[in-house]
């Protein structure tokens, strides 16, 4: 079964077209530090897996309960942020798991 990826906005809705890293950056830049309630873009799979952007730091997790949390990162600039975006959206767990994620725990 092939893997099935979308993009939730700001704003809580869904996207399951055009998904592509130029299609996130879009989504990324909208997002606006003078709006504290919409500071998120997530990116999910149809195996429960997300990253999820702020401006500044992502995190990366499975939305199951007792999903496993591999971490939050905070990353270099918006170049980082798309490679980790593209790498998810490939689906290049193991690039995105190489990184190095700090544990909350």
């Amino acid at each position: 079964m092939p893997r099935d990826v979308s993009f939730i906005d700001r704003w809580g809705v869904q996207i399951e077209d055009d998904i592509s890293v130029e299609a996130f950056g879009a989504l990324l830049d909208a997002l606006n530090d003078d709006d504290a309630e919409h500071v998120v873009v997530d990116i999910n799979d149809s195996d429960d897996w997300f990253v999820e952007f702020t401006r500044r730091s992502v995190s990366f997790q499975q939305a199951e309960r007792g999903g496993e949390v591999v971490g939050t990162l905070d990353y270099a600039d918006r170049g980082e942020a798309l490679a980790i975006a593209k790498e998810f959206i490939d689906g290049d767990f193991e690039a995105l798991r190489a990184r190095a994620w700090k544990s909350d725990g």
